[in-house]
């Protein structure tokens, strides 16, 4: 297939943020577009660009929603990057929903900066220096200082000799401060409790919050409503990212959970 040459800055205002987010709703990318562009002809250039094979798009059956991704062709060519990390089909719902709880973490006000594992992947040296990479890394500030969050969504249950190499490796690596868990299924979540509590102990139990959304495949998560386990305190998931009294100290030592902000 030829190469593009015909991406005018429409086209590209229309792509843009799913450089960013990998995969959306075609509402929620029209959303994030400059100038906010009429729906008729927004669908009209989206759906062309599907035809020129530059995107793909799946139809969620619960929600009924079309999320639209770029296609290994269209990512080549818009993204460039060194590394193509173009979505499988397998792990799109996954993705989805990555990038959905992403987008809604910012929306609140919960975190200053998100970058997802496909942009992570190709940050030189990334690799290297984390060691482990997350689904996507959270940024937020404390006393003025980065905090490092490390999110990860798991739909299914990996090996517990998996789960527990992950664990360790964010635990060894300082850079990160704080690791966040979703789920959709609570046994799945209890499993990676008993295991990750095993490996790295009550020091640092605590630097870890495990959410289930049992409705989390089928519906948008509700996050503000949302609960989590730290520490075996169950605390809303804005409480242990804001706290209520704006930015407290982490204290690993005692057995609570202790707000990031």
């Amino acid at each position: 297939m030829k190469d593009l040459k015909h991406l005018n800055s429409v086209y590209m205002n229309y792509l843009t943020p799913l450089l960013k987010w990998r995969v959306m709703d075609l509402e929620s990318l029209r959303s994030e577009c400059d100038a906010n562009p009429n729906y008729s002809h927004f669908a009209r250039v989206i759906r062309k660009m599907e035809k020129a094979n530059v995107l793909e798009g799946y139809k969620h059956r619960f929600n009924g929603k079309k999320y639209i991704f770029f296609s290994p062709f269209g990512e080549s060519q818009v993204a460039k990057e060194k590394n193509a990390t173009a979505i499988s089909k397998d792990s799109l719902i996954h993705d989805i929903k990555v990038s959905e709880i992403a987008r809604n973490f910012i929306k609140y006000g919960w975190i200053d900066q998100i970058t997802l594992e496909h942009e992570l992947q190709n940050k030189r040296d990334f690799r290297a220096v984390y060691k482990v990479i997350p689904d996507a890394l959270l940024e937020t500030q404390r006393d003025g200082k980065k905090v490092q969050i490390a999110f990860e969504l798991e739909l299914t249950q990996k090996h517990k000799q998996r789960i527990k190499e992950k664990a360790k490796q964010y635990i060894i690596n300082s850079r990160y401060d704080y690791i966040i868990y979703f789920f959709s299924k609570e046994p799945v979540m209890k499993t990676y409790i008993e295991v990750i509590s095993e490996v790295v102990g009550e020091k640092n139990i605590g630097k870890f919050l495990f959410v289930t959304d049992k409705a989390m495949t089928a519906k948008v998560t509700d996050l503000e409503k949302l609960e989590g386990i730290c520490h075996g305190q169950k605390v809303l998931i804005s409480k242990f990212l804001m706290g209520e009294n704006g930015v407290k100290e982490h204290n690993s030592d005692k057995k609570s959970c202790s707000p990031i902000r």
